[in-house]
Formats: C-alpha cells, structure tokens, sequence
C-alpha cells in the first residue's frame, strides 16, 4: 500500500502568528504550488483520498479531482488553544520557554500537547491500515500530523520528532510490507 503525506501549502498569514487549528486563508501563490505538488505525485486515477478539513488542505484535497474525499478532524494541526492567532512575539516569554522546554507532552493553554494530537493522529492510522484497500492513498494534513506519525512509523521519541522538517507542499512517501512501514522519501 503506497501512502503520500502531504502537507499543505503555503498560508496566507503573516510571519511570526500561531496559527494551528485556525481555519486561515491559503497563499496567492497556491496555484503554483499547487502545480509542484502534483508533479510530486504519480499519476493515478484510483487514489482515496484523506484530508484534514481545514481549508489549506480542503483546497489542495478537492485539486486532485476525486469525487469521494474523506475529511477527518483527526488530521487537524496542533490545537495551540488561548495561542490561536496570537504573535509568537506576545505569548510571553516564560510562557513559551516552558512550553518548549517540553513541547512534546505539555500542553498549550487551553489547547493540545504534541502527545495529544499524536494520539489522535494514531488512531487514524491504526484504522486507515485495517481498512485493507491497497489503493494508492493522498492524505493532505499538517507538519504536526506528519511528524506524530513518523515518529508513530519509525518508533521515534516524540521531542526527536519535532525536530524534523516539514516544508509546505512537502511530500513523504511510505509502503507497509507486510506491515513493516517503509518511508521511501520525506519532504520531497
């Protein structure tokens, strides 16, 4: 079964803002990327379809032409919660060092921890896998999702996994042989 993480493209939102499980504008440059994305993937008319139902991967989902996309809020970015549209500048410094002196398991005011929304990102997997369909499959989410399950596929210590980058309208190949997961490429 060949998988496709892809992550969303470009936001239409300045540097420096929190913008998580915000419902934010795409870039005018979407079409463009758009464009790169798909020369990424091969040519396929039998994919299925996954995305996470904000508009930045809503969008890039519904450019593929299938008719039968599945939206899973399990697929959503990080909720950042009381941080959600806030400058990173005017969260407050002893806030965020004590954030990310954790990253990986405290959570955000309100909000998620990267532990929480790996649990989720988890259990979409673990039922995507037992759905038996070897259909090529597109799944449009977030950085944070992409991260979650690589550290899910790899047995990766979660603060690791942050460390890893996940450029927008990247895309990472994976393969289950007999259930052992097989990352072909990552951020391609």
């Amino acid at each position: 079964m060949e998988t496709y993480l892809i992550r969303h493209t470009s936001v239409g939102v300045a540097p420096g803002i929190c913008y998580g499980q915000t419902d934010v504008a795409l870039a005018d440059s979407f079409e463009v990327e758009r464009d790169d994305v798909w020369k990424k993937i091969p040519p396929s008319p039998i994919f299925r379809v996954y995305s996470s139902p904000l508009t930045r991967c809503r969008r890039l989902a519904e450019s593929f032409g299938n008719d039968e996309i599945q939206f899973d809020a399990r697929l959503m970015e990080l909720n950042f919660g009381e941080w959600e549209m806030q400058k990173w500048d005017d969260i407050g410094l002893g806030a965020l060092n004590a954030w990310s002196e954790d990253a990986a398991f405290t959570r955000c005011p309100n909000g998620e921890s990267f532990l929480d929304q790996y649990h989720r990102t988890v259990a979409f997997w673990e039922e995507f896998i037992t759905a038996q369909d070897e259909r090529p499959t597109l799944i449009i989410t977030h950085g944070g999702v992409i991260r979650a399950l690589i550290a899910h596929l790899l047995d990766m210590p979660l603060a690791k996994s942050l460390q890893l980058g996940v450029d927008f309208g990247g895309v990472t190949k994976i393969s289950l042989m007999e259930h052992v997961p097989i990352i072909h490429f990552m951020n391609r």
